[in-house]
């Protein structure tokens, strides 16, 4: 039998310390993926833009917002981005082209009719042409831009 606060003892105490951490570290995950899946965190993303399939409200309570789920819109560019989903800049419509960070509504129109002229951009280096774009606004928004053709 070990003597009390021998080598062998303290030990023990680690091993079962680390053992109540596991059992522990184990229960936490089970339960948040349980609430995750109660709330309706953890959703189908089938859709082409990236955004989630919501269940319908028929006989279902997680479709109802609340304040466990703060989601109540479409997914913001950043969300996309997050998700690795990217912005096609040729194909983006107005309202997507200003989600982007540092662009305004006047820019992003300016960006649609830029694209219209040219036909589409072949490369990030277009969009300086863009009134409004230089290129500390271009090394803003090339992460969230999906590759384009030449590239």
């Amino acid at each position: 039998m070990p003597i009390r606060g021998s080598r062998e003892s303290r030990g023990g105490k680690r091993r079962a310390v680390l053992l109540l951490s596991l059992i522990l570290l184990v229960w936490n995950a089970c339960a948040t993926a349980h609430r995750a899946v109660k709330v309706g965190h953890l959703s189908s993303m089938d859709n082409e833009d990236g955004s989630p399939i919501l269940p319908s409200a028929e006989g279902n309570e997680t479709s109802v917002r609340s304040a466990d789920n703060p989601r109540s819109g479409p997914l913001t560019i950043r969300q996309k981005y997050l998700l690795g989903k990217r912005v096609d800049i040729n194909k983006a419509s107005l309202s997507e082209i200003s989600e982007l960070p540092g662009i305004s509504d006047t820019i992003a129109a300016a960006v649609v009719e830029e694209r219209d002229r040219l036909g589409q951009f072949r490369s990030p280096a277009d969009l300086l042409g863009v009134r409004g774009i230089k290129e500390k606004r271009l090394q803003k928004i090339l992460p969230f831009l999906a590759k384009m053709p030449n590239n």
